[in-house]
């Protein structure tokens, strides 16, 4: 149980750091205090933009403003093109808005951009499951366990995928809705990524700092 008071605001400590505004409010939007993370990153934004300008955007995601992180993630775009972690976001906006096709594709060349990383190729696999395009979803899936024996891959990067396809393995019973067991959506609704994770947004490591 979070406490009152938790977590502390220690902003004041310095005024002027843009990390530690940044940081809050990251920590404000794990807890679903939306409305709060935003001040926070607001704020950090203000203070150093080019460096928290996604942080932002992620924190306007998580909170359900998609309009508004569309337009953020749509000018960091401008400058910024070949950056994997603006396509990845850009993904998961248009994922979450009904546009499943074109968000799996755009999270896709985020991961093209930087292929081996396995917290976007993670990403990548747990949108194939959750549109329903299984096979390629467990693909992923064996290829991070492939890449395990060569490096460290985190078992939450699996643990995406195995969210995406909901898998019922009496660790995780996955989440039910009508695009589930391996059916396609041309969508995916919002409720389908409600989970304590990422403020109501799972899937959602590529955008933020690693």
């Amino acid at each position: 149980m979070v406490t009152e008071g938790w977590p502390p605001n220690r902003t004041g400590l310095n005024p002027n750091s843009g990390e530690a505004y940044d940081y809050y409010g990251l920590m404000l939007s794990s807890l679903e205090r939306n409305d709060e993370a935003l001040e926070m990153q607001r704020r950090a934004h203000e203070l150093d933009p080019l460096a928290h300008r996604m942080d932002l955007v992620t924190t306007y995601l998580r909170a359900g403003r998609y309009e508004e992180a569309l337009r953020g993630v749509t000018r960091v775009l401008e400058v910024e093109p070949f950056l994997p972690l603006v396509h990845l976001t850009l993904g998961w906006v248009q994922l979450l808005t009904g546009k499943a096709g074109q968000g799996v594709a755009t999270l896709e060349k985020g991961l093209a951009l930087s292929p081996d990383n396995s917290l976007y190729l993670a990403q990548v696999g747990q949108a194939y499951g959750m549109v329903g395009r299984t096979d390629e979803a467990r693909a992923v899936l064996r290829r991070l366990e492939d890449l395990s024996t060569e490096r460290y891959v985190s078992p939450y990067h699996m643990a995406y995928v195995h969210t995406g396809l909901e898998t019922k393995s009496g660790q995780w019973t996955g989440w039910s809705g009508p695009t589930g067991s391996g059916r396609a959506a041309s969508s995916v609704s919002k409720d389908r990524f409600s989970s304590p994770h990422y403020g109501g947004t799972p899937g959602l490591t590529c955008c933020f700092k690693k």
